[in-house]
């Protein structure tokens, strides 16, 4: 038993080493500026917008602003952003050196991607205690390598996206779910990081409703009571981002901004685009029109000249200045998506099997090809990855990666719905609400989240194929 844990526990502190080595090598190579300083390497896109805004919320700190109130509009996720700036806070940390030209400084990172892998390993630690006095360590093993080193969960953690720790916020609830113990704190706790959850990745919001789902027919004692305690702490928390909103900018919101325009940004225009057999650029200019109709009918004092030159109803959103009437726009375009995905019931249903099926392809090359292949933060294509010679090279080795771990999770989500029910249904809701939350995007980054969960179902599938070929000798 003991030679056991000791052998997973090196897994765990082997694979902690590897992701620094890799963190270092990251910044060594790619924390650099391109193009006479205006590009950032490893931060650009979201990435750029959380230190960004990071560097905003300190400067208004120093100012006199408290921690609560700073920050700007909520465009995407709040809780990025934060542990950026508590960083920056912390460390002293200058995080741009350029305000003029929004530059990002050189160096000063590696400490938060150290911490970020040692959250994360310290995670699986956890999780690997509890599944430790649940299955055997047949199954445990391959568990904890696919979690330590499976590369497309590995490689984010050399990053600054904000999986990795949204894959530790994964980890800690799976084990205090997995927990024995019936005390009231376990359901506080676990209530509370589904809260921090959403606030890392607005695609967390509703995953309090699977929890619920499936605490409600497993519970057999006190089941009303356990989900409340798990309820009031994630409206707690959802409660002070409203109120963190409402008192900087006058307006009660929990959802980023960009959760109501991404159906458009990256579903609703190309329904279009295939329905009117036009290009995007055509789309976007008739649905400029009619956006500026429904903001002359629905909105007041609206300054226009704004509003002149506006290609795209994304650039209309960032033209308004006022954070309440961005806010009722972004409704505008989210109901508007919806009226154009039930307008053309045939393409969508394709778009969105489409969607899912490059949503499950595995890329465990997305970090490197992020470094090496970018865009720069005002999203003019520089070098990318996606029309290189080398892409359609990794497009075979992804297929068949995918191919292969899932047929390794099917053999196992087979064998695990014969030994332990109640586990494979909480893992499979899981995995599927992230495919009707995420799926129709379309993109492969999304998915990530549902290994964390596949994970289990990998190790019962890989114990079930070498027991089969009697790979495994003796106790272990």
């Amino acid at each position: 038993m003991i030679k056991k844990r000791i052998v997973i526990n090196a897994v765990i502190i082997f694979s902690f080493i590897f992701s620094i080595i890799l963190s270092i090598f990251y910044l060594s190579k790619y924390d650099s500026y391109q193009l006479d300083g205006i590009t950032h390497i490893m931060l650009k896109e979201e990435t750029y917008y959380h230190w960004f805004q990071a560097a905003l919320i300190v400067e208004q700190i120093k100012n006199g602003t408290s921690f609560f109130t700073a920050g700007g509009e909520m465009f995407t996720k709040a809780l990025p952003q934060r542990l950026v700036a508590l960083y920056s806070y912390v460390t002293d940390l200058n995080i741009v050196d350029n305000w003029q030209n929004n530059r990002i400084s050189l160096g000063g990172k590696f400490p938060f991607l150290f911490t970020q892998s040692l959250i994360y390993y310290f995670s699986v630690f956890i999780f690997f205690k509890q599944i430790s006095k649940l299955l055997d360590y047949k199954i445990i093993l391959p568990i904890i390598f696919f979690l330590c080193l499976e590369p497309t969960i590995f490689q984010y953690h050399s990053s600054f996206w904000t999986e990795s720790f949204y894959f530790s916020i994964q980890l800690l609830i799976l084990s205090l779910m997995l927990m024995p113990i019936e005390k009231n704190v376990k359901y506080l706790i676990i209530g509370a990081l589904l809260g921090i959850l959403f606030t890392q990745r607005s695609a967390g919001i509703f995953y309090i409703i699977i929890i619920i789902f499936f605490y409600f027919f497993t519970i057999e004692k006190n089941k009303f009571k356990k989900i409340s305690l798990i309820v009031l702490p994630y409206l707690f928390i959802c409660l002070l981002l409203g109120i963190h909103n409402y008192k900087r900018a006058g307006i009660f919101y929990v959802m980023p901004t960009e959760g109501k325009y991404g159906m458009y940004k990256y579903f609703a225009k190309n329904i279009l685009v295939e329905a009117n057999k036009s290009s995007i650029n055509e789309v976007n200019k008739l649905e400029v029109k009619k956006s500026l109709i429904w903001i002359k009918n629905n909105i007041e004092n609206i300054d226009y000249t704004n509003l002149e030159n506006i290609n795209s109803p994304y650039e209309i959103g960032l033209a308004l200045k006022n954070e309440k009437q961005k806010i009722k726009f972004y409704g505008y375009i989210n109901k508007r998506s919806y009226e154009i995905l039930f307008d053309n019931p045939i393409i969508t249903f394709k778009k969105v099997i489409s969607g899912f099926i490059h949503f499950s392809i595995l890329n465990p090359f997305f970090i490197y090809s992020d470094n090496e292949y970018y865009k720069d933060y005002s999203s003019s294509i520089i070098g990318d990855f996606v029309f290189s010679e080398k892409h359609k090279n990794y497009i075979p080795i992804r297929m068949l990666y995918t191919f292969l771990l899932y047929l390794i999770c099917f053999i196992g989500f087979i064998d695990c719905m014969k030994k332990n029910t109640k586990l494979s249904i909480l893992l499979v809701i899981s995995i599927l609400y992230y495919y009707l939350i995420l799926g129709w995007y379309g993109k492969t980054r999304l998915f990530t989240p549902c290994l964390i969960y596949l994970s289990i179902f990998f190790g019962y599938g890989l114990n079930s194929i070498l027991n089969r070929f009697k790979i495994y000798k003796g106790n272990y």
